[in-house]
């Protein structure tokens, strides 16, 4: 399926994804940028680790030293994946 993320948030998470290198665990694919957002494409497994990244960074214990905006970004990352494109 195909969403369009916040740039900030998919940046980040793309930076530090884990998953680099993992065949089980490939990230989703960047299709296209337009101004601060991502078109992305992924299987249901890659877009549930992206969300679940998200909803942690979101999370008021999530991680405490984040650079300005990202925790927003997180939750708009969260409302995003929510809508599909078709």
């Amino acid at each position: 399926m195909r969403y369009k993320v916040p740039a900030r948030f998919w940046d980040d998470f793309s930076d530090r994804c884990p998953c680099d290198g993992d065949p089980e665990v490939e990230m989703p694919n960047e299709i296209s940028r337009s101004g601060n957002r991502v078109l992305i494409e992924g299987t249901d497994s890659q877009i549930e680790w992206l969300r679940s990244d998200a909803a942690y960074y979101c999370h008021r214990w999530g991680p405490d030293e984040c650079p300005p905006g990202l925790k927003t970004s997180a939750a708009a990352t969260i409302r995003a994946l929510a809508a599909p494109l078709t």
